[in-house]
């Protein structure tokens, strides 16, 4: 199954990139065997202007990105909550992406926080992060608090209940992963004709 993990910070060497290799190396035990890590930080990603320019040209930067995401089964995002919002980085990714790269796929979010708090990115994010691109949003969401403490640099969990919690909720997303293939192949390329949501 092919996985790709997005972290979601434009800061290099951030929590959120630990929190994503985190990931990485227990999405491995729970089956997941093609596994991508894609930095925001390092992605050289203009800013979408509302298809003022052709994303789809050959030469814009999007086309290295998109054809490893329409083969991709699963996601997850994980997002700095800088000021209570999702990174601008990682909103700016969803805006380029539609149902070719994210449609019927299911997503994992994921927040990084410094303090106790951490939701209010999750939030934004399921309010308007899947209406053109028809990702499919797990109803469960993890949040990593105390972010700078809770994962090590040699990626150990100093929280074993909630490590626990992260291995059922990748168990959840391999879940999602074999069931949403079904829907995908149910509804095929109808879904063309519908790109943008309600």
């Amino acid at each position: 199954m092919k996985l790709t993990i997005i972290s979601g910070s434009q800061r290099p060497d951030s929590h959120s990139q630990r929190v994503a290799c985190y990931l990485q190396k227990l999405s491995y035990e729970h089956g997941f065997t093609d596994i991508t890590l894609l930095d925001l930080s390092k992605a050289e990603l203009p800013l979408h202007d509302g298809y003022t320019t052709d994303i789809s040209a050959e030469s814009h930067p999007w086309q290295a990105i998109a054809p490893y995401l329409r083969e991709c089964e699963a996601f997850i995002l994980v997002t700095p909550e800088w000021h209570g919002m999702a990174t601008p980085a990682l909103k700016n990714f969803l805006l380029h992406c539609s149902v070719a790269e994210l449609g019927h796929k299911p997503a994992l979010l994921t927040s990084v926080s410094g303090g106790i708090n951490g939701v209010y990115p999750l939030c934004e994010l399921r309010m308007t992060g899947f209406k053109n691109n028809h990702v499919c949003f797990l109803p469960d969401h993890l949040i990593f608090r105390q972010g700078e403490n809770l994962i090590s640099n040699e990626l150990i969990c100093h929280d074993e209940a909630f490590e626990n919690r992260v291995n059922y909720t990748l168990k959840l997303l391999k879940s999602y992963t074999k069931a949403l293939k079904q829907v995908r192949e149910d509804v095929g390329e109808e879904s063309q004709n519908y790109p943008y949501g309600m």
